[in-house]
């Protein structure tokens, strides 16, 4: 081989054979993805809290109750008003086409059906206004009133976090902003639990380095469908760049 071509293929393969992955560690926390506190736009007693701390809810799930037992015999008392109405209804609609009766009494008919409908819609309005429902599977984290105390608007009543999906907040030196994206490979240690090497997925870079501390927050997502990892622990994350 000539030695030009030698020299050629020699500069192509040694800056190769050094090329080395290399890796960023940085301090995390583990978080909930999603936690919230919930009230409700009306002031009113807390009747009844329907969860404890600790347990598991289901989207849609009743937490708390503040309507009461008057509202509720209101919805029970619009749900007949509307039978009735719709009865009333489709009798007279028969009787219009056989023309027993006239059109304009057919038509009172459909007015108060329709009348007694809104009243079945309001009241069942007022009782949704005065309960609190799940909004996420997820647990309950606190529960800020009892039963018997007055809660005010948008005051705190309970809140619940989300564990199925965790967030792992990890920060890193501003000067390496540029190295991090949502392609890069990480994986994440959560040494208080005996865990190394979980993948994660990078679901945000903040563009900004704060000026206070030099660094910027990178937000990752880890599956916990077990519900085997609790937030709050400290963790490492390691980055391949």
């Amino acid at each position: 081989m000539p030695k030009s071509a030698l020299a050629l293929l020699l500069a192509t393969l040694i800056p190769a054979a050094g090329i080395r992955a290399e890796t960023l560690e940085a301090e995390a926390i583990v978080l909930p993805s999603r936690s919230v506190s919930l009230s409700l736009p009306v002031e009113a007693i807390l009747r009844e809290v329907k969860v404890t701390e600790g347990s598991p809810v289901k989207k849609g799930d009743v937490l708390a109750t503040l309507y009461s037992p008057v509202e509720s015999l209101e919805k029970e008392r619009a749900a007949k008003q509307l039978e009735l109405a719709e009865f009333l209804l489709a009798n007279s609609e028969k009787l219009r086409a056989n023309a027993i009766i006239s059109e304009e009494a057919a038509r009172e008919k459909l007015i108060d059906c329709d009348i007694a409908r809104i009243e079945a819609r309001r009241t069942q309005a007022v009782i949704e206004d005065k309960t609190l429902f799940a909004p996420f599977d997820g647990f309950v984290l606190r529960i800020h009133k009892e039963p018997g105390e007055t809660v005010g608007r948008v005051d705190k009543i309970v809140d619940i976090v989300d564990l199925k999906t965790l967030h792992v907040d990890a920060f890193l030196d501003g000067a390496v902003i540029g190295k991090i994206g949502k392609s890069t490979a990480a994986a994440v240690e959560i040494p208080a639990l005996g865990l190394s090497g979980v993948p994660v997925a990078i679901g945000m870079v903040d563009p900004v380095v704060d000026p206070g501390s030099g660094l910027f927050r990178v937000r990752l997502v880890l599956a916990n469908p077990d519900l085997s990892i609790r937030s709050g622990v400290p963790a490492k994350v390691v980055f391949d760049i």
